[in-house]
Formats: structure tokens, C-alpha cells, sequence
């Protein structure tokens, strides 16, 4: 099934990004619960950065991955300014949308969104097949946001489009780390991530002079979540561009929807309307068949 060990690591690293997806969502809505989205980045991606930071010092790497043309750091900063959009987004709509499983099906979509964008920026092309994928992923994502009511105030679910914009800064994201992985390092692309977002969020506090503190609890949830996500995951996920392709990264990591789902119902006791599981059913089966018939072409 895997051509080497390589292609398999790529796999494993993906699937392992899934479940680090899993735990972001639900610490993170947890201190959302407590806390302004200004004063969760502060301490979540404070923390991220210290992580990052300590890793980049302990495995020696901290001065040779930021050796680069200066044509490469030009691109970082778009790559920077894109994950702030990204990030801000997507945090603000897990705190607005009551279940998180919602803003993972919604999030869905950003694989489809690469495969498009992989048109231009890496010259994909496809068939029939992958175009219905297309189209079919795009439909659930609509049906997940789409509230079956006549008043146009309340046809959306609060907090959809922004999960929406959230997709579309990402896809690019995955696209910019795909195409410039071997010149940007994982290890870069993870610390610079972090270290933008929490640089955005002490910018924005000083402006609106806000004031902040946190209980113990708070913290240590932080700790756990940033050691989690924005170390280990976000490297997993760059590091799985280095083996497989973006599409399949992105599949695999469609399936935290589900992951999402169960764990959302059994802690929670949140779930779906039946009209957005068959809309994720539809986003991940439209990815499902963008991704096989791709990977048929590529055989």
C-alpha cells in the first residue's frame, strides 16, 4: 500500500494531526468558556511559543532553520499574515457555535479548497470524477451552516462564516507550506505560527488597553493544549507535507470531524441536527472522491 517508509511516516504524522486537531477544539472551547479570544491567544499561543521556542534551543535548530534567502521570508510573512486571518477566525467560531463538531464539518471544506487552489499555484489538473468531489464537498458544507428557517437574520448558523474565511486562509497556508517545505522547515513554519499569532494578540491588547488574568486552572488546561496543538500538532501536519501529498494530508485530516463528533456527543452531549451530519457525511465523502481519483491519476 505505501511505496516506502517515508510515504507511511507521512501517513502516521497526519493521522496523529487529527487527533491533536481533536484536542484543540474541545481545550480550547473549554477556556474560551472563561476568557475573551484576545486573552486565550495571549496564553495559548504564549505557551506555544515557549514550547517552540524550548525545542528549537534543545534539538540545536534554533539559529540554522532561519538561514534563508530573503526571497523566502517574504513568503513567511505572508504565510504569517495568513495564519493570524486563520487562526482569529476559527477561534472566534468555536466560542459563537455552541457545538465544536459543527466547526469541524464546516472546516471540512478547506480540502477542497487546496485541491482548487492546487490548480494554479502547483499546476494540478482533474477530471470528472474529482470535480463532483468538488462540488459535492461544497454542498455539505452549505447544508451543515444552512439553519431551515425563512428568516434570511437567522438562515446561518452564528459564526459559520467565519469558519468559512478560517478555510480559505488555511487552504492557502497548506498550499504556500507544500509548495516551499524544503526551503522552509517544518520546524519554521510551526515557530513562526506561533510566534505571529501571539505578537497579533499582545498588539491588539496593548491598543484596546485590555486587562487580563487567569486561575491556575485555566493555565494548566493552556499548558496541555498548546503542548498538544501548536507544538506537536502543527509540526506533525507540516512535517506530513514533506512525505505525501497536500490533498492527502488534508483528507486524513477531514476525518477529526468524526473524531470530533464522538468525543462532542460523550462529553458534551451535544449533537448535530440530522440535516448537518448529512451535510459532513457530504463534505467528507465529496473530499473522499477528490482524493481516490487523484491519487488514481498519480498511480
Amino acid at each position: 500500500m505505501f511505496k516506502n517508509n517515508l510515504q507511511l511516516k507521512g501517513y502516521l504524522l497526519a493521522l496523529f494531526s487529527v487527533f491533536t486537531a481533536a484536542n484543540t477544539y474541545f481545550s480550547s472551547k473549554y477556556i474560551l468558556g472563561f476568557v475573551s479570544v484576545l486573552h486565550f491567544g495571549f496564553l495559548w499561543y504564549g505557551v506555544g511559543l515557549s514550547y517552540n521556542s524550548l525545542a528549537l534551543i534543545i534539538t540545536g535548530k534554533f539559529r540554522k532553520i532561519f538561514i534563508l534567502p530573503r526571497k523566502f521570508y517574504f513568503i513567511l510573512s505572508i504565510f504569517a499574515l495568513l495564519e493570524v486571518i486563520a487562526t482569529t477566525f476559527f477561534f472566534k467560531a468555536i466560542k459563537l457555535i455552541e457545538n465544536p463538531a459543527i466547526v469541524s464539518f464546516l472546516g471540512s471544506i478547506a480540502p477542497a479548497l487546496v485541491v482548487l487552489l492546487g490548480i494554479y499555484f502547483l499546476k494540478e489538473k482533474f477530471n470528472l470524477k474529482e470535480k463532483a468531489g468538488i462540488l459535492i464537498a461544497i454542498t455539505g458544507a452549505f447544508l451543515i451552516s444552512f439553519k431551515w428557517t425563512l428568516n434570511i437574520n437567522t438562515l446561518f448558523v452564528t459564526g459559520s462564516q467565519y469558519v468559512l474565511v478560517s478555510a480559505v486562509a488555511i487552504s492557502i497556508n497548506v498550499i504556500i507550506a507544500k509548495k516551499y517545505i524544503e526551503q522552509i522547515k517544518p520546524e519554521l513554519l510551526s515557530f513562526t505560527r506561533v510566534f505571529a499569532l501571539f505578537v497579533f494578540t499582545v498588539i491588539a491588547m496593548f491598543t484596546l488597553n485590555e486587562k487580563f488574568s487567569f486561575s491556575k486552572e485555566i493555565i494548566y488546561v493552556a499548558m496541555y493544549g498548546a503542548f498538544v496543538g501548536p507544538l506537536l500538532g502543527a509540526y506533525a501536519q507540516y512535517k506530513a507535507l514533506q512525505y505525501i501529498a497536500a490533498s492527502k494530508v488534508m483528507i486524513i485530516q477531514a476525518s477529526k470531524s468524526f473524531v470530533i463528533l464522538i468525543f462532542a456527543f460523550i462529553l458534551l452531549g451535544l449533537w448535530p441536527l440530522w440535516i448537518q451530519v448529512v451535510g459532513g457525511i457530504l463534505t467528507v465523502l465529496g473530499i473522499v472522491l477528490i482524493t481516490y481519483s487523484t491519487k488514481r491519476n498519480n498511480a
